[in-house]
């Protein structure tokens, strides 16, 4: 591990206390330094630093009697109680000496981060093989479901307890990217500052879905899978409410950083067949509202329940009873007006009222719509299935789309 960030810390150091500084092994061999000829060389005073594990000085007479060794101090570096190499600061002793110690907590804290961060980015891997397995388990096989639970318990998680699961969908994050990339001159380090805002998303998960039993991974660079715990007493409307406020929070949450988002809340699994159907809802009630809705949701998939029966149509069924039933009104100018005038006709139960005011149109209006709208269809739309048959094709049309 020292190896991969010594001249990291090299750099960094010799740039705050403006003296070079180089790393060793330990075997006293540099592995980093400011004095970049030195890479690769032996340290020999890094050796009695090693043996010793204490610091010490090396004036100029002193270093001229070891290889590779210029006047300075050097100190060892330690990592979980282990002594792992040394740290060298080259210059006058009794004026690098005052520098010794803050270079040698400076490179340890350095590496006790790069540790915490390899144990997470670690872990988060390791999180993310289990939800590709829950994708992709399979109940026919017994052994899967045994490899499955023990891997989750490995992990702390009991993947035999109730959840819902939710897919994230960072609303045109990767748009934001690049506009972050291609305008680089305002921000010190565009990679930096996009890691940091998907670090504040993570926490703002984490800040929500904080339960024990929680837990979320990043897929791809704008999409997130949450495993929210529930209970498993209660009912549909009680699970939807208590995770719907979640979601509302988190939304609220990521606006503080300037961040949108849509979510799709799945069906609740309480074992791993039925968490795999869930993990999969999950990406139906996103995918399905995301086609029914311009502006970012939230979408559970129970209220589009009708929506995932027809994405369950043959294809080519599909496409022929979409060009049959919507060929006169696919050739309207204004054909989308005409396609939500027959969906709101519908969903309000063909009420002239209602769905006069959700158009935000006059009732006249609506009616004369309706009335040509029967002409070119020559359905009745006052008759249920009449109606129907078009609100099913409109709603396989945007669906395939």
């Amino acid at each position: 591990m020292l190896e991969n960030v010594a001249q990291k810390i090299a750099d960094a150091t010799s740039d705050v206390i403006s003296h070079n500084v180089l790393i060793t092994d330990k075997h006293g061999i540099v592995l980093g330094s400011s004095d970049l000829s030195r890479i690769g060389t032996l340290h020999q005073a890094s050796l009695g630093i090693i043996f010793s594990r204490k610091e010490k000085t090396h004036n100029e007479n002193v270093s001229k009697t070891m290889v590779g060794v210029k006047p300075g101090i050097t100190l060892p570096i330690n990592l979980s109680g282990e002594l792992i190499g040394t740290i060298g600061i080259t210059g006058n002793p009794g004026e690098v000496k005052r520098f010794g110690m803050l270079a040698k907590k400076y490179a340890e804290l350095f590496l006790r981060e790069e540790l915490l961060n390899k144990k997470e980015f670690l872990k988060e891997k390791i999180l993310q093989n289990l939800v590709q397995e829950i994708a992709s388990y399979n109940s026919n096989f017994s052994h899967n479901e045994i490899l499955l639970l023990t891997r989750g318990k490995e992990l702390g998680l009991d993947l035999n307890i109730s959840r819902v699961v939710l897919v994230i969908d960072l609303f045109q994050f990767n748009s934001f990217i690049s506009d972050v990339l291609k305008n680089n001159l305002l921000k010190d380090s565009p990679e930096m500052y996009i890691q940091s805002i998907k670090l504040q998303i993570e926490e703002k998960i984490r800040e929500v879905f904080y339960r024990n039993q929680d837990f979320s991974v990043s897929l791809e660079s704008d999409k997130y899978i949450v495993f929210c715990v529930v209970s498993k007493t209660d009912g549909e409307v009680e699970i939807y409410e208590e995770v719907y406020a979640k979601c509302i929070q988190f939304l609220e949450n990521i606006k503080e950083i300037g961040i949108e988002a849509s979510v799709g809340i799945g069906r609740v699994g309480s074992d791993l067949k039925s968490l795999h159907n869930a993990y999969y809802t999950a990406w139906e009630a996103l995918r399905i509202g995301k086609k029914l809705n311009k502006t970012p949701k939230i979408y559970y998939i129970n209220h589009y329940i009708i929506e995932e029966l027809f994405s369950y149509v043959h294809q080519e069924f599909s496409e022929n009873y979409i060009n049959h039933t919507l060929k006169e009104l696919k050739q309207l100018s204004n054909f989308d007006e005409m396609f939500q005038t027959i969906i709101v006709w519908c969903e309000t139960n063909f009420s002239v009222v209602k769905a006069a005011k959700q158009l935000n149109i006059h009732r006249n209006t609506l009616l004369y719509r309706l009335e040509k709208l029967s002409e070119l269809t020559g359905k009745d739309l006052k008759d249920f299935k009449s109606a129907v048959s078009l609100y099913i094709a409109i709603k396989l049309h945007i669906l395939n789309s």
